[in-house]
């Protein structure tokens, strides 16, 4: 059973003029260019949300209590008066390069609205919750540290569910919006839901859906580890039906790859084609089922379309257990973790952009890139709920992406 509650939202203040230049995008797809933007604005929200580069867990986590303080004595941060249910509305158009990953199904525009509820925390693949990606361990300390020092969520994680229509169909969008900032030509609107009998109502039709985690793997384990060392037993989630969501890959840059080491595994696991850079994604979308598994690579010189031996993949497919993703799944344990040099939480870029990732191996940053097709949501649910397992960190792109700084929880 999925048991939500209504919050007191903490918010930017209503009052100041310049929000739009104090929300930043959520804390796991900053870079160094983009926090050296963000931070260098005294009163962007990146100073507690995301780490300074160079500085240790502990001391983020107090730097970030200090600023958070100093933000709430000043009234920029503010907490709503009564708890409440929010509607958070995302409206955003992609760059063309990903609308062609889609094909025929992309939009002009898209828009999705959420439901924001503090949920009850429950061990994931359990229960009624599930997750469908493996975490690193250090980014889940860095959350849970960050959360007991400052006793807050900055962001809720994301999960979908499944139904006929929003829960809160029922519910009329009010003229007066809480929130309402532009952050890289996209709109985040929140809207509150105050009406008691409503919330009722909400609450008792979630009680049987069944959740996904789609974006902040590491902050639901964070909160997890935060409730069994007695902290608060619920978390800060926005709710999408499955029907707003948009499903996208991520490419694979590899900084410094053993490239004997990784053609000796190609040869041994793949059959090689030329393609060129315009063909990548028809070739990647050929593909017939889940046995026919293709990934395209790139090494500076030539583009490549890697086709599985079909009978090795049945045969990982069994070892594993596992028949969905098997593309990203072989990618990563065939070449990537046999030819990697380093960790790969240092060796490895996660990029929704072609264009990006054959630019870091043009300029001699990184030795090859991997790009991969989308995967179907029912894949993702497969994953989660039937094979119970996870597939490899930054399979799954989904759109939108909240923002840091539109609607945080204090606990």
């Amino acid at each position: 059973m999925v048991r939500i509650k209504p919050f007191r939202a903490t918010i930017l203040n209503p009052e100041l003029n310049n929000r739009d230049k104090l929300v930043c995008p959520v804390y796991d797809t900053i870079d160094t260019a983009q926090y050296d933007r963000y931070s260098s604005i005294r009163d962007n929200v990146i100073h507690f949300t995301v780490r300074c580069p160079g500085m240790d867990e502990r001391s983020f986590a107090s730097y970030a209590r200090a600023i958070l303080t100093r933000m709430f004595e000043e009234s920029i941060l503010v907490e709503r008066d009564k708890p409440a249910l929010y509607i958070y509305g995302i409206r955003y158009t992609l760059p063309d390069e990903l609308m062609r990953q889609i094909g025929e199904r992309a939009k002009r525009e898209y828009s999705a609205l959420g439901l924001v509820a503090l949920v009850k925390l429950e061990e994931l693949n359990t229960g009624h919750i599930y997750g469908h990606e493996l975490t690193y361990e250090s980014k889940t300390v860095e959350r849970y540290l960050l959360m007991k020092e400052c006793g807050m969520n900055f962001s809720p994680v994301v999960a979908s569910y499944k139904a006929p229509h929003h829960v809160f169909e029922s519910y009329p969008l009010q003229d007066v919006i809480l929130v309402d900032v532009t952050l890289n030509g996209t709109r985040h609107m929140l809207w509150e839901i105050s009406d008691e009998s409503l919330i009722a109502e909400i609450e008792e039709l979630m009680r049987d859906r069944r959740l996904i985690i789609l974006d902040g793997h590491h902050r639901y384990s964070a909160a997890y580890w935060l409730r069994s060392a007695g902290g608060p037993a619920y978390t800060l989630m926005m709710l999408l039906e499955e029907s707003d969501l948009l499903l996208l890959p991520w490419h694979r840059c590899v900084r410094r790859c053993h490239m004997q080491t990784l053609w000796n595994a190609i040869e041994s696991n793949f059959c090689v084609e030329r393609c060129d850079r315009d063909s990548i994604y028809s070739e990647l979308c050929k593909s017939s089922d889940e046995f026919d598994v293709r990934v395209c690579m790139y090494d500076g010189a030539e583009f490549y379309l890697l086709r599985a031996d079909e009978y090795r993949i049945r045969e990982l497919s069994e070892k594993r257990g596992e028949r969905v993703g098997l593309d990203v799944i072989s990618l990563h344990e065939w070449l990537i973790e046999p030819a990697l040099e380093g960790n790969p939480e240092d060796e490895i870029l996660f990029t929704a952009s072609p264009s990006e990732a054959i630019e870091k191996v043009d300029n001699g940053s990184f030795h090859v890139a991997f790009f991969l097709k989308p995967l179907r949501m029912a894949d993702v649910e497969y994953k989660a709920i039937v094979e119970r397992k996870g597939f490899p960190q930054k399979s799954t792109l989904f759109m939108p992406k909240v923002a840091e700084g539109i609607v945080m929880r204090r606990f």
